[in-house]
């Protein structure tokens, strides 16, 4: 048998973290996102074959003048490549500096359709959605999935491992709110999208990579 040592003195715990990766997320400007609009309407190029999306159709972007590349995404990517370019991809010579805006697409999502889980190419990818026709707590709520311990309809969703080796799934749940929101995150990471049900419109998202070059 222990016995409890009263003393008036107070045992203080610090608490910290072992070192990670963070992910970004922001809500777009609205002239950015009218200027992504812009390029999704001059989409053409299918890329239904290159992608891992059980979706009716993902089309390639062109990122006109540099500039989403520039005002946007490479900002944030000064902030990952502070971590060190071999903790986001260990295969990659670290002198290779120069990054580039390597693919580019949106994606048309119709009920039913998902994306399975999946990692991208390069060492920094990002999502951004545009239009969510559903709202995830109606989603939730459908008859088949209300009573699950896991209600995942429609939501986008990252899957990890933790610290003691253990998968995790982190949630986005998707409603309107989330129109404009970009979500920028290390290619490799997994995830996925879940299917939605009984809305006739269609989900558009917009995905890319960021790679490394050799300086010339």
């Amino acid at each position: 048998m222990y016995t409890l040592l009263m003393t008036d003195k107070k045992i203080n715990w610090d608490q910290f973290y072992l070192p990670n990766i963070p992910l970004y997320r922001c809500k777009l400007p609205q002239e950015i996102v009218d200027r992504l609009w812009d390029y999704v309407k001059k989409a053409e190029t299918s890329l239904n074959k290159g992608l891992a999306g059980n979706i009716s159709e993902s089309l390639s972007l062109v990122d006109e003048d540099n500039f989403f590349m520039k005002n946007v995404i490479f900002p944030v990517c000064e902030k990952y490549c502070n971590y060190g370019i071999k903790v986001l991809n260990s295969q990659v010579d670290a002198d290779f500096r120069s990054l580039k805006l390597s693919s580019f697409w949106v994606n048309y999502q119709n009920q039913t359709e998902f994306n399975p889980l999946h990692n991208h190419s390069g060492i920094v990818s990002f999502v951004i959605w545009l239009k969510i026709p559903t709202d995830f707590t109606e989603q939730h709520n459908l008859p088949f999935v209300k009573h699950s311990n896991t209600p995942a309809a429609s939501d986008f969703q990252f899957v990890y491992s933790d610290m003691l080796g253990r998968i995790q799934e982190s949630r986005v749940a998707m409603n309107e709110d989330m129109e404009g929101v970009i979500v920028v995150f290390p290619s490799g990471l997994n995830h996925q999208v879940y299917p939605f049900y009984n809305c006739d419109e269609q989900r558009i998202s917009i995905s890319g990579n960021v790679s490394l070059e050799a300086k010339l």
